[in-house]
């Protein structure tokens, strides 16, 4: 089954106008997400930058910056027509689009101060990890500076293991990304069961 499919698969049947967007998303919780987020802002200076949200599902990151106060120019894009659409019914002063990044869809020469991805990792493809490398490298194409992205911890096998997600050892994870060539560190300290990569271009 492509990536796409798998995808298709997994999140359509969960979007409903009623149901919270951390069920939709197949977060545990809406306090995990939040908990991503707090990643985010708590690394990088987002006031006053341009940010892609890739795989922005129900652009719940929007909402979370403009509760916190945070001035961005936001852009969220996913692959899922039905999701942008519930996107945009729930936020639609945002810029949504409906695009798959990594087939090269959309944006054109427009470029972003930031990236983030979050969760578009999660589901087990069969390739992750040659997928991972050509998806930071795509997204590093879309930024001037920043890319910052969760993965799901091998640890968390320990306590919970799911057949239909991936998970990561962020040394491994480094390794892959060495010769993209930007500058990466993990922050590994805020979930049992995450970790976030924040990748630089190294010419900043």
């Amino acid at each position: 089954m492509s990536r796409r499919k798998k995808i298709r698969k997994h999140y359509e049947p969960r979007i409903h106008p009623e149901k919270a967007s951390h069920e939709i998303l197949d977060w545990s919780s809406c306090d995990s997400q939040i908990a991503r987020f707090e990643v985010l802002l708590g690394n990088i200076d987002l006031a006053g930058k341009s940010l892609l949200d890739v795989g922005c599902g129900l652009g719940d990151l929007w909402k979370f910056l403009g509760q916190r106060g945070v001035p961005v120019t936001y852009t969220g894009v996913d692959l899922l027509e039905k999701m942008v659409e519930e996107a945009r019914r729930r936020s639609p002063d945002a810029r949504f689009v409906v695009a798959d990044i990594f087939a090269g869809e959309a944006f054109g020469n427009e470029r972003f101060d930031v990236v983030f991805c979050s969760g578009a990792f999660n589901l087990d493809l069969g390739n992750n990890l040659e997928f991972l490398v050509r998806a930071v490298r795509r997204m590093l194409e879309l930024s001037r500076r920043w890319v910052v992205f969760n993965l799901l911890h091998e640890r968390a096998r320990r306590f919970y293991s799911h057949r239909a997600y991936r998970y990561y050892e962020p040394e491994e994870v480094l390794r892959l990304l060495e010769p993209l060539g930007c500058r990466t560190r993990v922050v590994d300290d805020y979930l049992p069961n995450d970790f976030t990569m924040i990748c630089e271009s190294a010419g900043e």
